[in-house]
């Protein structure tokens, strides 16, 4: 299994953080976010995200 990891504080993603998908599919924590907010398509926990999104599931598995 791949472990993934935010792009700005290069820390790998718990299934509880809470993260943002943005435009081009990137996940980051919340609270590393520093872009524009109309470029986020969606908002949820790290597990939430990866069992709705199967582009998401197919990295980990």
């Amino acid at each position: 299994m791949l472990k993934i990891h935010c792009p700005i504080c290069r820390n790998v993603f718990q299934e509880t953080d809470v993260v943002l998908l943005d435009f081009i599919n990137t996940l980051t924590h919340v609270y590393c976010y520093k872009g524009e907010y109309d470029s986020i398509t969606d908002k949820g926990t790290y597990k939430e995200l990866t069992e709705k999104y199967s582009f998401l599931q197919e990295v980990l598995h």
